[in-house]
């Protein structure tokens, strides 16, 4: 079992960055791509979400290269979803966490679907770009459907993939 990367979004400490201090929103409408940052794991820093076909309409999440690049997502009322593009699918899918439970690291994959699973919830907020030291607007993860907290991670898959993860509160 490979051990789980958080993704933590890092600040370089001679930052010149100043991000705006409007307070993170549970929306952000203007569509966007997932980039992980976490300068600590250079395995995963700087990869962007990528979707990978799954049953049923869902789509699994994966680090690029692996998976379909998706850059037209949003975050309404706090859901990460993509509307509909007649090519991926056909209807909004939203990111979910329920599927896969791995007992070893007590984690729950993350992915997108149709279904009425527990929501992956999120707020929109602002940091700095540990690479350019740009503005940048950040997911920041709130928890599963209702309950709060835990952190979303990736980790090593079958096929040298890093798929989507969450760890509730207290998982170590």
């Amino acid at each position: 079992s490979s051990p789980l990367l958080p993704l933590l979004l890092l600040t370089n400490p001679a930052s010149t960055c100043t991000p705006p201090t409007d307070p993170p929103t549970p929306t952000f409408t203007a569509p966007f791509s997932v980039q992980v940052q976490n300068a600590s794991y250079p395995q995963i820093n700087n990869r962007f979400l990528n979707f990978w076909r799954a049953g049923g309409g869902d789509q699994h999440l994966y680090l690029s290269p692996a998976g379909t690049p998706v850059a037209n997502l949003s975050l309404a009322n706090g859901v990460l979803q993509r509307p509909p593009d007649g090519i991926l699918q056909n209807l909004t899918i939203r990111a979910v966490i329920n599927g896969e439970y791995t007992a070893t690291d007590n984690t729950t994959k993350m992915f997108f679907t149709s279904r009425g699973d527990p929501r992956a919830m999120f707020d929109a907020g602002w940091g700095c770009n540990a690479t350019d030291d740009s503005v940048q607007r950040e997911l920041i993860f709130r928890g599963r459907g209702a309950g709060i907290g835990g952190h979303i991670c990736v980790r090593l898959a079958s096929g040298n993939r890093w798929e989507f993860r969450y760890s509730p509160p207290g998982n170590t």
